[in-house]
């Protein structure tokens, strides 16, 4: 399964080199050339690199993975219309985190993982707390203690706030193209193409048609500005990937009701789902986009370098030109070949230059919706596991709460939940709101045999009405739901929630053996370990990328549940325990 993944992986960096290569082809050589020539003219005309400049050039890439994480800062797009962007990439983690704004108006903020954005719209929010310390298990508990960290390093004038906010991420895939409308793609998946763990092939490199453009300044320091590759030559086109992203083997319902139980215990606690309900969901559901899988795992997939073009350059293209290796691209390189400034074209009229700001390497947290703080996995213990083993018992004594759902969806929306979740009588009900468009509005009712919703026409109230409303409620059982295909994340979500109470402890030996704790965190002021339970479909996975997160506090009960879902972004439905759950519908109509 390992080679699996990693393979996919390779095919994921394929594809973003691709969409660049078509962003950048044939817009780049001339203008850039131009342009750099014409703001400071140099008493020397451009030639072909020397050896001296061709290991810097060579070295670039080594030198950025070594460094890890460099400030971004820079514009993209003409004079009358420029947007500003000023972060952090942060390439070990392969992690992009940037602030947007135009004519001195903040425009929102953005994250990106490799395949995957997360756009926040809107005003800079106030500042976080600090994030807390990654913390190494040094109890037996579900969740050791982690205090708030002291040593943030002060960040400056319009860069992001270190621990984004958790609200109001829209995610949805890379789409990368020559468009005016896609600058923001083009731009992360052009910072993920600058690093790799070894120096380029200097050979290769060299037969291409780079430049020595001039001498130059950077903070008082002589560069070099070298005219070279945005992609690393390749002797040979790579195979063509399918159309698709990766496909994760996901469970059907049925298959997750008892998080690291036997496969009996698992199917006689489930929500009233027959245990014949063994096919995935639907596609949606099941098939994420490129780069979920390496964002999930938390680690680089920098070694194998993003940077091989996944087609064969157009036939008109010299090999050994800029244009066929993705374009020309002005790499300004100190003495010592660090990367300081770069200046490119990032689709038709939008010249693009970004400084990089070695100086700048403040830690930040990636935002809940690509899967929040690092992980540090580790095998469960034993003490953990039999904590963990109770979960389901210890959450049908807690009752149940109030919840609040989260739910980023295709093509880069945003829904929302609020309602309740009773343990005991396995229901709840939830007003969603779209927050871009209320006509996909529901009321959502769900209990142990299906799933029912309410479309309104409007916009839904904060919480659902009691009693509810009579008629015009559209029904589907779990297994049918199943069987069909037609499962939302919603409703994956709200099924496994739903599943998670009985009365009989799971396999704690089965939940030691596959389960594993990713991190500690902390939950409204509270340490919570973060564990994946795997499915039985899921146990040769890689940490980090079974699609259910279980937050789970001291006292062995849920926080919250967490869902990988079809944009490359997480779900999470938080549970308040202190505000119980009213006298909820036992059906409707």
């Amino acid at each position: 399964m390992r080679t699996s993944t990693n393979g996919r992986r390779r095919i994921l960096q394929l594809l973003a080199a691709a969409g660049l290569l078509l962003g950048l082809t044939a817009t780049l050589t001339g203008g850039l050339a131009s342009c750099s020539a014409t703001k400071k003219p140099s008493p020397e005309a451009s030639r072909p690199l020397n050896k001296a400049e061709l290991d810097l050039l060579a070295g670039m890439r080594a030198r950025n993975f070594a460094d890890g994480r460099v400030g971004v800062r820079g514009t993209i797009g003409p004079d009358n219309r420029q947007t500003t962007v000023d972060g952090w990439v942060d390439w070990r983690r392969q992690l992009v985190y940037l602030a947007l704004s135009e004519g001195g108006t903040s425009k929102g903020l953005v994250q990106s993982i490799p395949g995957v954005l997360a756009i926040r719209p809107g005003p800079l929010p106030d500042a976080a707390p600090a994030p807390a310390p990654e913390s190494a298990r040094r109890t037996d508990a579900p969740a050791a203690s982690a205090a708030p960290s002291a040593s943030a390093a002060a960040v400056p004038a319009g860069k992001p706030p270190l621990t984004p906010p958790a609200d109001g991420w829209r995610v949805r895939p890379l789409r990368l193209g020559d468009d005016e409308q896609r600058p923001l793609d083009n731009l992360v998946a052009f910072l993920f193409l600058l690093a790799r763990k070894e120096a380029d092939p200097a050979g290769p490199l060299g037969e291409l048609r780079n430049q020595w453009v001039r001498h130059d300044t950077y903070d008082g320091a002589q560069v070099d500005v070298l005219l070279g590759p945005a992609l690393l030559p390749q002797a040979a086109p790579s195979p063509s990937p399918s159309a698709g992203g990766p496909t994760f083997a996901t469970p059907s319902p049925a298959g997750v009701a008892s998080p690291g139980a036997s496969a009996s215990a698992g199917a006689s606690a489930s929500a009233g789902a027959s245990a014949s309900a063994t096919t995935a969901p639907r596609t949606e559901a099941t098939t994420a986009p490129s780069g979920a899988a390496t964002a999930a795992s938390g680690a680089p997939s920098a070694t194998t370098a993003p940077a091989a073009a996944s087609a064969s350059p157009q036939p008109s293209l010299d090999p050994k030109s800029l244009e066929a290796n993705g374009g020309a691209v002005g790499y300004w390189l100190s003495g010592d070949g660090a990367l300081v400034r770069l200046e490119t074209v990032l689709g038709t009229g939008l010249p693009t230059t970004l400084d990089l700001q070695r100086g700048q390497r403040q830690d930040f947290v990636r935002t809940p919706a690509l899967g929040g703080r690092d992980n540090e996995p580790s095998e469960i213990t034993k003490a953990e596991a039999k904590v963990l083993s109770q979960l389901r018992q210890r959450n049908l004594k807690a009752r149940g709460g109030e919840v609040t759902v989260t739910m980023p969806v295709m093509p880069g929306a945003l829904r929302t939940g609020r309602g309740w979740l009773d343990w005991q009588r396995r229901l709840a009900y939830l007003a969603v709101r779209d927050l871009d468009d209320e006509s996909y509005d529901v009321l959502m009712y769900a209990d142990r045999m299906g799933v029912a919703q309410r479309k309104t026409g409007k916009r839904v109230p904060e919480q659902p009405p009691l009693p509810a409303p009579d008629g015009k409620w559209d029904r589907s059982d779990w297994v049918e739901l199943s069987s069909s295909g037609e499962i939302t994340d919603l409703d994956y979500l709200m099924y496994e929630a739903l599943s998670l109470a009985a009365n009989v402890p799971d396999d704690a030996a089965h939940i030691g053996k596959h389960g594993r704790r990713l991190r500690v965190d902390v939950l409204d002021g509270k340490p919570v370990g973060v564990f994946e339970l795997p499915s039985g479909v899921e146990v040769n996975v890689p940490a980090g990328l079974a699609r259910m997160r279980y937050w789970v506090d001291n006292s062995g009960v849920l926080k919250r549940l967490e869902l990988r879902t079809a944009t490359g972004g997480f779900a999470q439905l938080d549970l308040d325990l202190d505000k119980r759950p009213p006298a909820l519908p036992t059906k409707v109509k």
